[in-house]
């Protein structure tokens, strides 16, 4: 088992106008963690629901240095939201903006889960 820093980024609209929620978590391989905000730009790690409560999600990626299997929003158990995924190569930084197909306002409880494998 490897660790790998997950880092990306959401792209939301709504009260707070037009917010880029930051994202950076290390995470063991093979294990489904949750990928919080980056906490040298948010002060403290947190949730992107928490963080980005009542935003309306737009468009975003997540990014790792191996293999990525998905990153998704989960609330109660149910998928809301599926984010785009790239693999990075040591001299990378990650990847462009993406759409996200289904634009949820996000609430206080969702979670961005993510899985990767080495």
């Amino acid at each position: 088992m490897t660790t790998q820093t997950i880092t990306g980024c959401l792209n939301t609209t709504g009260p707070k106008g037009n917010l880029k929620i930051p994202l950076s978590t290390s995470i063991t391989d093979g294990t489904q963690t949750e990928v919080l905000t980056d906490s040298s730009v948010t002060v403290t790690s947190m949730s992107v629901g928490i963080y980005g409560e009542f935003q309306q999600l737009q468009s975003g990626w997540l990014s790792a240095k191996t293999g990525f299997v998905y990153g998704v929003i989960i609330n109660n158990g149910i998928v809301r939201a599926i984010i785009p995924i790239t693999s990075r190569t040591s001299g990378a930084s990650g990847c462009a903006d993406m759409q996200i197909m289904n634009n949820i306002t996000l609430n206080p409880g969702d979670q961005l889960l993510c899985l990767s494998y080495a």
